[in-house]
């Protein structure tokens, strides 16, 4: 049985999205789910406890200045950052979702395969299964969601499962790569929990999951 750490948080809002992520992994039979928004476990030995993480809340948020302004500033403290990098490279899997590779840089770029910082309003649209051999989308068919699609830099040797179509383009919507001796699963899907209620997220989203704990 895969144990799992779903990491919850106001940031992204992802707190929403994580207690539906939770539900549904949780009811499967072959996954031990766990939900915390308590940050300081990924600097704590507990972390290695587990095969796998969902990280929704990213790297980096968004801070009002005193002149009105906004700055990004980092959400996570040096050594929670340090242990989470260090929790793939050792061999864990880590699941990214959306907000997580929105606007970072350096070395969460190499960790995650890519980033954004812009994309166009949100929309009901396509995700299309590229690959429909990968053990993630096994009968995986596309499906239809209400989210935002990324515009992603990534880095050419990710190895792209699904994308969505935007002015006659296809943006990848979720891929896979190695980290270290880690795996690493990331969706730029998960604006809201919406996206999570969909079967076919559901499907895809708990087999990505499998994959990135048999790392």
């Amino acid at each position: 049985m895969s144990k799992i750490l779903v990491l919850s948080g106001e940031n992204h809002r992802f707190n929403a999205s994580a207690n539906v992520i939770h539900s549904f992994l949780d009811a499967d039979a072959e996954i031990s789910a766990t939900l915390t928004d308590d940050k300081d476990i990924l600097a704590s030995k507990d972390l290695n406890t587990y095969d796998a993480c969902v990280f929704g809340t990213g790297f980096t948020r968004s801070e009002r200045q005193e002149d009105g302004t906004s700055k990004r500033v980092p959400d996570l403290t040096a050594a929670q950052e340090d242990g989470l990098f260090q929790f793939v490279d050792g061999g864990k899997g880590l699941v990214g979702i959306h907000g997580t590779a929105w606007w970072i840089g350096g070395r969460a770029v190499d960790l995650i395969g890519g980033h954004a910082n812009w994309h166009p309003p949100g929309s009901t649209f396509t995700v299309h299964i590229e690959d429909t051999e990968h053990p993630s989308t096994q009968g995986v068919s596309d499906f239809d969601v209400e989210d935002e699609i990324y515009i992603s830099a990534h880095d050419p040797h990710i190895h792209v499962l699904a994308t969505a179509e935007w002015f006659g383009k296809a943006h990848p919507m979720a891929w896979v790569k190695p980290y270290g001796s880690g795996r690493v699963f990331y969706t730029t899907l998960g604006h809201g929990p919406g996206t999570f209620e969909r079967v076919g997220m559901q499907k895809f989203l708990t087999q990505g999951v499998k994959w990135a704990a048999a790392s």
